[in-house]
């Protein structure tokens, strides 16, 4: 007498240690480390020659609050978000490992939602190494006006919030890399700091307002942007839109690019 199978609950432990390792053969390839590792370097560099100047550089305060702005949550911290969270999904869609994890009993919102944890975790790090391996070169371990404690803590909530985004772009368009590029070019880095209305939308204006509120320096950058109330809002709800509308978007016939 034949019994038919029972199909028991998901292990949402085991399911996510499984996306976890397909997202870390995804993402992690030769190209997409080095170019991590030169958005990283890059601020570094610039504070090697600040500090081989020596007094001759100027405020080390001033110095920066320029360089996180304009090198960490302007460029590498979107950059390297667009680049962890796209490439796995990207990936997974063209051989067909995206349809093959839709089709399992794994609820759809748990693999976008520990796609966006991942991707949220390396970006973060990524960014606080950046902002702190900067800091260390250009003043040691002193830490002026709390300078780099603040723009460490920015570029990681920053990090985080890009990552959702860019997570749940992958999932509705074609050209994610694309898309993302061009948001980051064109929204973060024109319309947002050109019209003051669009602060309260930019992911790179939630990060200052965040540094704004936890370090002693008075640069102009910082202040005029969205609360830090608004920021954190903003961040909650694009991260909340990701796991929600990505789940939905999985649940779709049509997974593939």
């Amino acid at each position: 007498m034949s019994t038919r199978p029972i199909m028991g609950r998901p292990s949402f432990v085991a399911s996510a240690r499984a996306i976890v390792q397909l997202s870390l053969v995804r993402t992690f390839t030769p190209v997409l480390l080095l170019t991590m590792a030169g958005l990283l370097l890059l601020p570094m560099l610039f504070a090697l020659v600040f500090a081989s100047r020596g007094f001759l550089s100027g405020d080390p305060v001033v110095f920066l609050v320029q360089r996180y702005d304009q090198l960490v949550l302007a460029l590498a911290t979107p950059l390297i978000a667009l680049l962890v969270s796209t490439s796995a999904f990207s990936a997974e869609s063209e051989d067909g490992t995206l349809l093959y994890l839709v089709t399992t009993t794994t609820p759809r919102w748990w693999i976008v939602k520990v796609r966006v944890l991942f991707a949220m975790s390396i970006t973060a790090a990524a960014s606080a190494v950046a902002v702190y391996g900067t800091g260390f070169i250009a003043t040691g371990v002193h830490d002026p006006e709390h300078v780099t404690r603040a723009f460490g803590i920015a570029a990681a909530f920053g990090g985080a919030a890009y990552a959702a985004l860019f997570t749940l772009l992958a999932l509705y368009t074609r050209r994610a890399l694309v898309s993302g590029l061009l948001y980051v070019i064109f929204w973060e880095g024109v319309l947002s700091t050109t019209f003051p209305a669009l602060h309260y939308v930019s992911v790179r204006q939630w990060m200052l307002a965040v540094a704004n509120v936890l370090t002693d320096a008075t640069e102009k950058r910082l202040t005029g942007g969205p609360s830090l109330t608004a920021s954190l809002a903003g961040a909650g709800i694009v991260l909340v839109a990701s796991v929600v509308w990505g789940g939905r978007r999985l649940g779709r016939p049509r997974v593939t690019r």
